[in-house]
């Protein structure tokens, strides 16, 4: 069982020290997000069917979303902190919008913790 030595620290944690010397128990977990497909689109940052960009796998623009036999540059990590920094350092809201719905992206940070913590106090 790949998972069994987390079983423990899952139920009464694990007190860990951290690089500030806080102390911390941590109970690790595996984050798992059921979501429909309006809702999976919030939660990836994409506005789906109204971006101008709408597939999460391509930059393909919606005018040429029937052209089923060309490539389109992949929407990649890289690419996608590119965008988010450009818009970041707009001069206005207004342009950072403009930046981001290029793109098919809403300016929301998701969260990416991966367990539940409590500081340990002495």
């Amino acid at each position: 069982m790949v998972f069994h030595s987390m079983r423990g620290p899952s139920i009464h944690g694990e007190t860990v020290q951290c690089g500030d010397e806080a102390i911390w128990n941590m109970y690790p977990g595996i984050y798992i997000e059921s979501l429909d497909g309006e809702e999976a689109a919030i939660f990836c940052c994409c506005r789906a069917a109204l971006a101008n960009h709408p597939c999460p796998r391509c930059l393909v623009h919606k005018s040429q979303l029937h052209e089923i036999t060309q490539s389109f540059e992949p929407r990649t990590p890289e690419n996608m902190q590119d965008v988010l920094r450009r818009a970041a350092s707009a001069s206005s809201k207004t342009a950072m919008e403009s930046i981001l719905k290029q793109y098919g992206l809403h300016n929301i940070q998701v969260c990416d913790c991966w367990c539940l913590s409590e500081q340990v106090h002495h």
